[in-house]
């Protein structure tokens, strides 16, 4: 039995690395998913190769930093799948300078995206 059969997840940052793997693992155990990264290059590759393996996936461009985007995001998403299940908030950067070189536009630039964005996203999909 698949564990998510007939569940919809949003996967952010699922572009590559580890989003992309729990896309696939979301996908492998039934889950229609939805396949979020500020790179829509990166969700098509990702969403695609679902596909191919016979899973259901839909690419989605959202920067979760623009609250609107994340909007746009869950709009799609309930248009697409009717609801949603799971939201895993795997979108995240970092920055190759240790802290005591970062800039303080670096600096906020992280917080934005891996604070900020998980603050649009969980907030947006928990009105649901």
């Amino acid at each position: 039995m698949m564990r998510f059969q007939d569940k919809v997840a949003i996967v952010t940052g699922a572009g590559r690395g580890i989003g992309a793997a729990i896309a696939r693992g979301f996908a492998a155990e039934g889950a229609r998913v939805v396949v979020a990264d500020v790179d829509s290059s990166s969700a098509g590759r990702t969403s695609a190769a679902i596909r191919e393996s016979g899973g259901h996936a839909l690419a989605c461009s959202a920067d979760v930093v623009n609250r609107a985007q994340v909007e746009q995001l869950v709009e799609e998403s309930l248009r697409a799948y009717g609801t949603i299940d799971i939201l895993v908030n795997n979108a995240g950067i970092t920055r190759a300078a240790m802290i005591h070189k970062m800039t303080e536009q670096e600096w906020e630039q992280v917080l934005a995206v891996n604070l900020t964005g998980v603050f649009h996203c969980t907030q947006i999909v928990g009105r649901i």
